[in-house]
């Protein structure tokens, strides 16, 4: 992405900024699908970035999706997906939740324990209506060699898998619920393609056994995700040719014993991550106590990954100062302008020798971005979304306005919402 102007598109839309090419999205995605069987397919996993504009994207390119929320859900009805592509996943799905899945007819509410199946299939009653849902399982294995795990390890997702013969025999006998899978999500940030194909193996393994064991006809295979991309020096790049050779190896072994069975894998870091930055301005560049410190005018509130608010990453992401590729580094803690110590966006960085005005570039900052960060911490004004798509630039979200901190407040002093009154503005 070197090759983009990023000085006039922040000039122009502003700083902080999230920059996306669309164009690189669309490739990331025909790789995963050039690494799966043919017939499997991807559910985009809209929580990695819930715009409107990727979902529609998304759509166009044939995924898909995975929601979480009922949000998520509105998002991926609005970015024009069938009930029959879309899958619902959470640990915790309210009664709203559950009633709107039900309601719209998704593919497959995939269920974390046997009551939420209760649930399920009394809302279903309620509406003499079936419900399609799938079977989530905490398995005893785990070799995905995952960043953070979810499976093998005490964990609020899914039944554990010695609990499935007495969990299974419930679930089928509920009159208003058809079992119609199994799902299984070992972690995520996996980079090592042969733990990944191991990993899958027993998964394909348990879900016939289950399958078998109690004469499940299995209409759907929900595999998990996790696909991994390198964020420092250290890490290697998920090897695509060896993952596609070992996926083509194993479905040569179950291809016949799961025939017609929808497959399907979610993504969601692996297809955005790589596709956009995070642009902001420097503001100021200061010495403190020998350390050298780069205050930019956006921060860990709106990209809390890049300041390992999030788990998964735990080191710096790559950045650079655009511009300046070439000169001599130095090393330096960028930081934002929020009041807390935690605003650190770059521990340590070699960067070029950074000057007031100066934009730096945060790379592989398309996935969890700004919608995983704080982002009503001292109520900063949301930085615009653009996607760069064949040649066209398109604004995703546009920039907020300080003002914006009031929405759905109401007064104390007059009870009446604030957008009914007069809003000072400067």
């Amino acid at each position: 992405m070197n090759d983009v102007d990023y000085r006039s598109l922040a000039e122009q839309y502003g700083t902080p900024l999230y920059v996306y090419q669309g164009d690189k999205i669309e490739s990331r995605y025909r790789l995963l699908r050039s690494c799966l069987p043919e017939t499997f397919e991807v559910f985009y996993s809209v929580k990695c970035n819930p715009l409107l504009g990727v979902c529609q994207l998304f759509r166009e390119l044939g995924s898909g999706i995975e929601v979480a929320s009922l949000g998520e859900l509105r998002m991926a009805l609005q970015a024009g997906f069938k009930p029959g592509d879309i899958i619902f996943t959470s640990p915790g799905k309210s009664m709203e939740e559950l009633e709107a899945a039900i309601d719209c007819g998704i593919y497959s509410i995939n269920v974390e324990s046997v009551e939420e199946a209760r649930r399920i299939n009394a809302i279903a009653m309620r509406r003499n209506a079936l419900a399609k849902i799938s079977v989530r399982i905490n398995p005893n294995f785990n070799f995905s060699g995952a960043g953070m795990k979810m499976t093998g390890v005490p964990t609020q997702f899914g039944i554990d898998q010695s609990e499935m013969a007495e969990a299974m025999d419930e679930i089928l006998s509920l009159p208003y619920v058809s079992l119609i899978g199994i799902h299984v999500f070992s972690g995520t940030q996996m980079l090592n393609a042969d733990l990944i194909v191991r990993n899958l193996a027993e998964v394909m393994k348990l879900a016939v056994e289950l399958s078998e064991a109690h004469d499940l006809a299995l209409q759907f295979l929900d595999l998990g995700g996790g696909f991994g991309v390198p964020y420092f020096q250290r890490e290697q790049e998920l090897d695509t040719d060896k993952l596609r050779l070992g996926l083509s190896e194993l479905w040569e072994q179950y291809g016949e014993k799961l025939r017609g069975v929808r497959i399907g894998v979610e993504s969601g870091r692996f297809l955005l991550a790589e596709s956009g930055v995070f642009l902001t301005k420097v503001l100021y560049v200061k010495d403190c106590k020998g350390a050298k410190y780069v205050v930019c005018d956006g921060g860990s509130n709106q990209h809390a990954s890049s300041a390992f608010l999030g788990r998964y990453v735990r080191n710096n992401f790559p950045m650079r100062l655009h511009g300046k590729d070439g000169e001599e580094t130095e090393e330096a803690n960028v930081v934002g302008s929020l009041c807390t110590p935690t605003d650190v966006i770059g521990q340590k960085v070699r960067l070029a020798k950074a000057e007031a005005g100066d934009l730096l570039v945060v790379e592989k900052s398309g996935a969890y971005g700004l919608t995983h960060s704080p982002v009503l911490f001292l109520s900063h004004a949301l930085p615009a979304e653009i996607m760069i798509y064949r040649d066209e630039v398109h604004v995703l979200r546009e920039r907020g306005k300080a003002e914006d901190c009031l929405h759905g407040q109401r007064s104390l002093l007059t009870g009446r919402s604030v957008r009914d009154e007069y809003v000072y503005s400067i």
